[in-house]
């Protein structure tokens, strides 16, 4: 009957206000004359189903069109649709709820997600004890508790399609997981066996991506430090230890020759003896305290540890001399490389990650510190308490490599349209928030820094579409960073001399470059995994 419908060519199709029932004898009668089949039965049986007598009036002129083209546009004209059976067709109000009819379709979940596009599903691959997490995640994933918006999709979708639902009574349409039962009309579902055919049809693509980094650095230095004091300050030292353990007279004498131009003598923290034979206690009049900015673990830095290559020491006169010989050539390098591969569905997000997870507070509580007071007669003595603030609403960023990839296969099974979306992630180190907090109890007086400390990022990214032979490999460069820093420091008028200012000059340079190559392959797979084809020529 579809062969015939599609066979039987009508010269010219002319209606003016007729009604329904006389265009389909008129069809009918038309269809029997110019059918091309030798067969005997010639023509199609076209029966009108009209309970309600609506027999409605329809105005159409068409020349050369098929006897199924004619059918779409009366029946579209009136509102009616048709119905293609074994022997005939049959023609019925679009509304009519008898005309429904229940059908199975079972449908496979990559059709589902092919028609609905829902989410991905993350998938782990480890890349070793010590080395960063290799983070693999492709579509899609579908949890039992989104089925019924999963159904709400494909309603949606089909709708959009011109399977109507919401304009046909009694129509209906449920997913048990394995199958769609749709209640609809013959000819929708028909539509919908055509729809599902070419969904049906599993796509999907693996995705390889290899990631190379080559990391290099450097340092060179060279030169002298030069220190100068004046042995006022030896005996300054000294003076503080005979101090230190109650020989005061020395230290009075030497104050009082001194004077302003000793500078003052900073109390040593100890204990001594009162005129009443009690212990005093005597604190330092500051207390700084050290709260440097974390290290992240196998961070280091070039020559942070080195020491100098030889100290001199010496006096001149009233002077202390000494130099310090700091020379160093140090060479730094690693290389990264990881072969990640994850399959993903054509039309689905699929994501890469090769890198270390970064854990940073957002936000810190408040400072707060408590002073106490105390008598020294009475042998008390004044506390300070400091509670430093608490980190708070924690959040984790990737440092490394992360690859976004959205591959799409075109029409003619070969070519693989790929969204590439790479980005790279460095650490450049702190940045110190809030100003520093000061307790002052007698004369004892705490600095604590405001320890709140926030992370660098740097980023690098690239966003680009291409489109591939199956089996191809695209490489993706560029992705390159070099960082060069020189210091060049001198004594003035001295380290202008000719020979002589060598000594009084030094200079140093650091060099770190990192280069990372992307290379990504695409190919077709079927769903047991093999190759679908070769790669095209």
């Amino acid at each position: 009957m579809a062969v015939k419908l599609d066979g039987i060519v009508l010269p010219t199709v002319s209606f003016t206000r007729v009604p329904i029932g006389q265009v389909v004898a008129a069809l009918s009668s038309a269809a029997e004359e110019f059918d091309p089949t030798e067969s005997s039965v010639k023509g199609v049986n076209l029966v009108l189903l009209d309970p309600s007598s609506q027999a409605p009036r329809v105005t159409l002129m068409l020349r050369n069109v098929t006897l199924r083209r004619a059918l779409d546009f009366v029946t579209e004209a009136v509102g009616y649709h048709y119905e293609i059976k074994d022997d005939a067709v049959i023609l019925r109000p679009e509304g009519d709820s008898a005309a429904l009819e229940t059908e199975f379709f079972p449908v496979t979940r990559a059709t589902v997600l092919r028609m609905t596009g829902q989410g991905a599903v993350p998938a782990v691959i480890p890349a070793g004890k010590s080395g960063p997490t290799t983070t693999a995640s492709a579509g899609p994933e579908v949890p039992a508790a989104s089925l019924g918006n999963e159904t709400a999709a494909m309603r949606r979708f089909l709708q959009l399609a011109g399977v109507n639902f919401d304009d046909t009574p009694g129509a209906s349409l449920a997913d048990d997981g394995a199958a769609l039962i749709v209640t609809q009309t013959a000819r929708n579902l028909e539509r919908i066996h055509r729809l599902l055919a070419r969904y049906d049809d599993v796509r999907q693509v693996a995705i390889e991506a290899k990631f190379m980094e080559v990391q290099e650095g450097a340092l060179e230095e060279l030169g002298l430090n030069w220190g100068v004091a004046t042995r006022a300050t030896q005996l300054n030292a000294r003076v503080q230890a005979t101090y230190a353990t109650g020989n005061r007279s020395l230290a009075d004498a030497f104050s009082s020759r001194s004077g302003s131009q000793q500078g003052g003598i900073v109390r040593p923290e100890g204990t001594t003896t009162a005129a009443d034979g009690s212990s005093v206690v005597t604190p330092a009049l500051n207390v700084p305290i050290i709260n440097n900015a974390p290290q992240l673990p196998g961070a280091s830095e070039l020559a942070a540890a080195a020491g100098p290559l030889a100290a001199v020491h010496g006096v001149v006169g009233e002077f202390d001399v000494n130099a310090v010989v700091r020379a160093l050539s140090q060479k730094q390098g690693t290389d990264l490389l990881s072969a990640p591969k994850v399959t993903v569905l054509s039309g689905n997000p699929a994501t890469i990650t090769v890198a270390q997870e970064m854990r940073y507070p957002q936000s810190f509580g408040q400072t707060q510190s408590q002073v106490g007071t105390g008598s020294a007669s009475g042998g008390g003595s004044a506390g300070v308490a400091i509670t430093a603030g608490t980190p708070q609403e924690f959040t984790s960023r990737n440092v490394g490599v992360e690859l976004k990839v959205t591959p799409t296969v075109e029409d003619d099974d070969y070519r693989i349209s790929l969204d590439l979306n790479p980005r790279v992630t460095e650490f450049d180190g702190f940045v110190e928030y809030g100003g520093p907090s000061i307790a002052i109890s007698g004369s004892t007086t705490v600095t604590v820094p405001s320890g709140f400390y926030q992370p660098i990022f740097s980023v690098r990214d690239i966003a680009t579409r291409v489109t591939l032979w199956d089996g191809a490999t695209l490489m993706m460069g560029g992705l390159t960073r070099e960082e060069v820093k020189k210091v060049r420091d001198k004594v003035p008028i001295l380290g202008d001399l000719p020979l002589l200012g060598r000594l009084f000059r030094s200079k140093g340079e650091t060099m770190q470059k990192r280069n990372l190559l992307i290379f990504v392959t695409a190919s077709l797979v079927n769903p047991g995994g093999g190759l679908k084809h070769h790669p095209a020529p």
